[in-house]
């Protein structure tokens, strides 16, 4: 008999990471007892001040496929255009400069999250599938017992309801807390990145559509071409810096600033009034159209050292951490819904595993490395590259290669439910290994270029990348559902295709410009896939 007040999985925190862990756990093992300790009450409001409202592939596969929330997601948010970036001088208009990104949207969908909205609604169904949410709690410890190993001892968490103090027990606790990071805290797990942003970001409540920024006629037929670029996760790019402009279901549009502190010091645009400054200097095109709604501004939040690292996420000792509460990278690309998914996804693993009666003692550790493994290859993506951020030509080449280290890696993997199968991650690792050490050698190879040639000459120009048929390949076939055999085939298929396009753009570039000094070794491609890149930068 279960005694009062005892839960099979206690979750601090019902922000994204927690909630959805709740659901996952019990669509995949209904009978399972969990407890959400959430600080806020719900329904909370639905514009809140999280950042995390833009997903990728897999965050989007996970909340649409895996949690089955697709008709929430089509029904009450936005369906999202791709990542769509601008590169251009602070006298130019958007016109004027360079754009990347799709004419038409990848096979895979995404979705723009009103991140209230959907808390809400995921806190609705957990506590309908039977989790007991305990709202308006606020934390105070956590007893972890000691080597507890294949016994049965349970951890205790000490909370205030009001004035009431409380106390629950469960077989496992997992913190999915956020930025309070609270066992991660508490255990001195913090590990140091290497890799140091710093953002603002806030809500109008307002629907700015970015298509209406410019009437050049060349600007307009191409948005024929280009329909609702509102629709996409727009970037305005620049040297140590990035603006997003992102839509919300609920009419409202989201402005964040994103920067290296080296160039941008957070302190320039850590207020409403300082940020508007900022963006009259550096995108006066973004602040033009966006000063017109700060007297409807709805939040506004400034952030330090946005990157943050664990030295360990998972225990057999029944705990882990979640979200944000473990690791978190870089809004660039908008990896944090991914990161929940590969996590909560390998919590589940481990959680269904032991209350099935299953030792962990070795899961735990393997399944931990390949999440830290993957967290720090795709840290190199982010490491030093800011100050490339203005570059159009440097960031065009390296958008296709990053996209196609994602695409052909983590997300075909995630999507045939595989990052949880040691055995078959144990299989790739050579190919794995290959990549790595192949994603190390180009983005040095980016900085490498930046250094050799700093100039941004953003023309104008237009890079669709619905027209690169790598890109749109790679996307489509995440929706194929395949057998392991022909998974390992694809899988490799995509190393040697990464390889290509490490062999093409070094080889292009360096023939164009033979100052570029470079350790990757140059050679010829077996197949070109990016001469109409080359081609639109005329390079």
């Amino acid at each position: 008999m279960i005694a009062e007040n005892t839960y099979d999985v206690v979750i601090l925190g019902g922000g994204l990471a927690g909630l959805t862990l709740a659901r996952q756990l019990l669509m995949s093992r209904p009978a399972t007892r969990i407890a959400v300790v959430e600080k806020r009450e719900f329904p909370v409001p639905e514009t809140t001040c999280k950042v995390g409202e833009s997903t990728v592939e897999i965050g989007a596969h996970y909340f649409g496929e895996v949690l089955q929330l697709k008709k929430h997601l089509t029904d009450h948010q936005l369906p999202k255009f791709g990542l769509r970036f601008f590169f251009k001088d602070a006298c130019q208009t958007l016109a004027e400069g360079t754009e990347v990104g799709g004419s038409e949207f990848f096979s895979a969908p995404s979705y723009q999250v009103d991140r209230g909205r959907l808390e809400n609604f995921i806190a609705e169904e957990v506590t309908s599938q039977g989790a007991t949410i305990l709202a308006g709690a606020r934390l105070r410890d956590v007893e972890l017992p000691e080597n507890t190993g294949a016994s049965v001892d349970l951890h205790t968490v000490n909370f205030t309801e009001g004035r009431a103090e409380r106390s629950i027990r469960g077989r496992w606790v997992v913190d999915a807390s956020g930025r309070a990071c609270f066992l991660k805290r508490k255990l001195g797990l913090s590990d140091d990145l290497g890799h140091d942003v710093n953002a603002v970001w806030f809500r109008v409540d307002s629907n700015i559509q970015i298509d209406g920024w410019c009437d050049d006629k060349d600007w307009q037929l191409l948005t024929g071409k280009v329909p609702r670029r509102w629709l996409s996760t727009n970037h305005l790019m620049g040297e140590g810096y990035w603006v997003w402009v992102i839509p919300l279901a609920t009419g409202s549009t989201s402005i964040g600033i994103v920067a290296d502190p080296r160039i941008h010091p957070l302190n320039e645009y850590n207020s409403p009034e300082k940020a508007l400054a900022w963006l009259e200097e550096f995108e006066p095109e973004c602040a033009e159209h966006v000063a017109p709604h700060v007297d409807r501004m709805q939040d506004f939040l400034a952030m330090k050292n946005l990157a943050k690292g664990s030295r360990q996420v998972f225990s057999a000792d029944r705990w882990a951490l979640v979200g944000e509460a473990g690791v978190f990278l870089d809004p660039f690309y908008s990896p944090g819904s991914d990161f929940i998914a590969i996590g909560n996804t390998m919590v589940v693993r481990l959680i269904e595993d032991d209350l099935a009666g299953r030792p962990i003692e070795h899961q735990a550790p393997a399944l931990q490395s390949i999440f830290l493994s993957l967290f720090q290859n795709n840290l190199i993506t982010y490491r030093d590259q800011y100050p490339l951020f203005g570059n159009p030509r440097i960031m065009a080449l390296k958008f296709v290669w990053d996209y196609a280290v994602y695409w052909g890696f983590p997300a075909l993997l995630f999507f045939n439910d595989k990052l949880t199968d040691v055995s078959f991650i144990q299989s790739l690792a050579k190919g794995i290994e290959e990549i790595r050490d192949m994603n190390l050698k180009m983005q040095q190879f980016f900085r490498d270029w930046f250094e050799a040639d700093s100039t941004v000459d953003a023309d104008a120009a237009f890079v669709d990348q619905s027209e690169i048929e790598v890109m749109t390949r790679l996307n489509a076939e995440l929706r194929d559902q395949v057998d392991d055999n022909e998974l390992r085939r694809r899988f490799y298929d995509n190393v040697e295709l990464i390889r290509d396009l490490m062999c093409e753009i070094t080889d292009r570039v360096v023939h164009a410009q033979p100052d570029v000094k470079t350790d990757v070794p140059i050679g010829p491609a077996r197949r070109t896939h990016l001469s109409a890149v080359f081609n639109v930068l005329n390079m």
